[in-house]
């Protein structure tokens, strides 16, 4: 075997590849990333604002509501109404009063419309409200009901 210094002149060492192709998978990379958020963002469900109307009497309209939650609880804890129904009647009396004082099309919404569509603190009280409504054992809508009175008294005594 000849030594390495007698080796033919024709072999070298090993080639390296172009520094180009590198960046040029780094730069795909990250345009495949702008494309799917792009993507995302152009796709995703839009949120409707909660303009308040100009025509209402906010006051007012939280009074009626306001008094409307006192006759449910006043019913309830008098026995006249299952903690059920006072469940499903302070959902109205919620909805009613959104739908009243902002565009908002509340008197339709299901909990999956008002958790992509509507502000937070309203989204919160429907949650309370929402599982007793619809629970077939009652001891969960005679939990909840206090606090399910709590933030229907705060959103609508707040919310303008």
């Amino acid at each position: 075997m000849p030594a390495d210094d007698e080796l033919p002149g024709e072999f070298t060492g090993p080639v390296e590849y172009a520094d180009w192709w590198l960046w040029l998978a780094a730069a795909l990379l990250v345009l495949l990333v702008a494309y799917y958020l792009v993507s995302w963002w152009v796709t995703r469900a839009p949120r409707v604002p909660t303009i308040a109307r100009q025509d209402v009497d906010v006051p007012t309209a939280q009074e009626e509501h306001l008094a409307r939650i006192d006759r449910v609880v006043a019913q309830v804890r008098a026995g006249a109404l299952p903690p059920r129904d006072g469940h499903q009647q302070l959902s109205e009396v919620v909805r009613s009063y959104v739908a009243t004082v902002t565009t908002l099309p509340a008197r339709t919404m299901a909990l999956a419309d008002f958790r992509e569509r509507a502000p937070q603190e309203l989204v919160d009280a429907i949650e309370v409200m929402y599982p007793p409504e619809f629970a077939p054992d009652a001891s969960l809508a005679e939990d909840a009901f206090d606090t399910a009175v709590t933030q229907a008294r705060s959103l609508v005594g707040a919310w303008t």
